[in-house]
């Protein structure tokens, strides 16, 4: 393990990415049962898709709080290449656990191309604007510099980009909705949110996993 490496994951950088994840974790839990509860009463199935999405990034973030939580109580006993190795694994279960949810999302979205109706309510569209605002913050918390060499950090980073891209989709669509009466925008855009997120779990499983390859050469 090079001396950068090392110096990658000190004690600093671990401290501060659990912090991160941890407050990301709490304002997340709120949203997500703030987007379910109106998707749901609304029958939105982008904003229900955003709420889904949302419990996948808490359960990443959950993961990825532990693994540095687990570091940081053992920063004395385990060498920088174990350490790497829990980062690693804990991306990589991420990446597995965003392209479950993703193939969730797809098939809840091409299933919803049957519903005619939405009922789109100035609470749903707050929730979504919430969800957005928050969804941004966690992006915001999670960007480092570090998130190039740290795959858990990117992990969770890519997941709050893409509930960013989500929220946004169901902002849209309830607009559209409401306005114009073309319901079928709807799946149409948590669909092609669906697809966009598919592509970069795909692309996230690939890179953790030759990290983990990697590893197992040295």
């Amino acid at each position: 393990m090079s001396h950068d490496h090392s110096h990658d994951h000190s004690h600093y950088h671990i401290h501060a990415n659990e912090k991160s994840t941890r407050i990301v974790v709490f304002i997340s839990v709120c949203t997500m049962f703030l987007e379910l509860y109106f998707g749901y009463t609304t029958n939105s199935k982008a904003l229900m898709m955003d709420g889904w999405h949302m419990l996948s990034h808490v359960l990443v973030l959950l993961l990825a709080w532990l693994a540095y939580y687990y570091i940081r109580k053992k920063q004395n006993k385990i060498t920088h290449k174990q350490q790497h190795r829990v980062i690693s694994l804990s991306g990589f279960a991420s990446a597995v656990a965003m392209l479950v949810i993703t193939l969730f999302m797809i098939f809840e979205s091409i299933e919803s191309f049957q519903s005619s109706e939405i009922d789109v309510t100035n609470g749903a569209l707050l929730v979504s604007v919430i969800g957005l605002v928050v969804n941004g913050v966690s992006a915001f918390l999670l960007h480092r510099e570090e998130e190039k060499r740290d795959v858990n950090l990117y992990a969770a980073y890519l997941h709050a980009i893409s509930d960013v891209v989500i929220s946004f989709f169901a902002i849209i669509s309830l607009v559209v909705v409401k306005y114009t009466g073309f319901v079928k925008l709807d799946s149409i855009l948590a669909l092609v949110g669906a697809l966009v997120i598919l592509k970069w779990s795909v692309e996230l499983i690939r890179k953790s996993w030759q990290e983990i390859l990697e590893m197992r050469k040295h």
